[in-house]
């Protein structure tokens, strides 16, 4: 008898092997959503298409982009994990926002293990501008106007959480007093910063802001990560400034845990291919940004370092409430 059920027992887990195994090859069979948890025109929204276009060619099915903003990405994610583990659902853009965002709010934090991490397509600095007819032009400048002049200045976020925590640590360390301002996307940020609605304002590279900078409209103050600006090597950032903090912004694709791996591993060679696509590098390049793809396993341990540093910049940045 216990033969006999052993035998049934393999031939089940054979048939949903190859069931799986099947689904992948068959895989996908109607169109695919992408899920931005961002607004229309910034640069998650952006590059997030310009990867369904190339997606659709791939796959030879649809791509149906669909923005739900909200909360630094975490509407967007939360929606996207509601779904469906089946492929036909996926995340795109920097994880690293919606998953740090609720330890800044109080609120319940992701169960990362709730996620599959497909891949990375590129890293983005986050820079702060401000515009030319500011008496500040440098950041130094900037931090010692700012001490001048407590409560004056208005810091926006162009939807990162995380980017304007690491703003409140540069205010923890030169005792400044600012107020802050958060937009839901990159576009809004750079509206508002253009439209001198606030006095400084903090977006990723690639934006309209970071455009109107290389056209001299806009001034790049700082870089809050720890690598380099494209366009502006000369631009300091917070690593080399000694500052204890800084961002770390990873854009790529996450679908829900469950999805069967063939088509997680579908999904990975597929972004493999289209990032290193001439035309998408091209496009991209202009732009301002750094297409590069990092298989899921490294996206998921970056990521999953990032979420570990900020508890940490919490309690540093409640010195500000004291």
């Amino acid at each position: 008898m216990k033969k006999v059920v052993i035998v049934v027992f393999s031939f089940a887990l054979i048939l949903s092997s190859l069931g799986t195994a099947m689904a992948a090859v068959d895989y996908p069979k109607k169109p695919i959503t992408f899920i931005i948890p961002w607004g229309a025109g910034g640069m998650t929204d952006v590059s997030g298409r310009m990867l369904a276009d190339k997606f659709k060619a791939e796959l030879g099915q649809p791509i149906v982009v669909i923005n739900k903003p909200g909360a630094s990405g975490i509407v967007g994610l939360k929606y996207g994990l509601k779904q469906k583990a089946d492929g036909y659902t996926v995340v795109v853009g920097s994880m690293t926002m919606p998953l740090t965002t609720p330890f800044f709010q109080g609120s319940e934090p992701f169960n990362i293990d709730d996620i599959t991490f497909v891949g990375s397509y590129m890293p983005q600095e986050r820079v702060l501008f401000t515009t030319p007819d500011k008496p500040y032009k440098t950041f130094q400048q900037f931090i010692d106007y700012a001490k001048k002049h407590p409560g004056e200045i208005s810091v926006g976020s162009g939807g990162a959480q995380w980017a304007l925590e690491v703003m409140k640590s540069v205010a923890v360390k030169e005792g400044l007093k600012l107020k802050y301002v958060m937009f839901k996307s990159g576009a809004a940020a750079s509206a508002a910063i253009l439209g001198k609605h606030v006095d400084v304002c903090e977006t990723g590279t690639g934006t309209p802001a970071f455009q109107a900078a290389r056209e001299g409209e806009l001034i790049l103050l700082v870089d809050l990560g720890s690598e380099t600006v494209p366009y502006f090597p000369n631009v300091k950032n917070l690593k080399q400034l000694g500052y204890p903090y800084t961002t770390v912004v990873e854009y790529g694709l996450v679908v829900k845990t469950g999805t069967p791996q063939p088509i997680v591993k579908k999904l990975e060679a597929t972004l493999e291919k289209v990032i290193k696509d001439p035309e998408i590098v091209e496009k991209m390049t202009k732009m301002g940004l750094t297409p590069r793809f990092l298989p899921g396993k490294e996206y998921e341990r970056i990521t999953r370092n990032a979420v570990k540093s900020v508890p940490e910049m919490i309690e540093y940045n409640k010195k500000l409430q004291q």
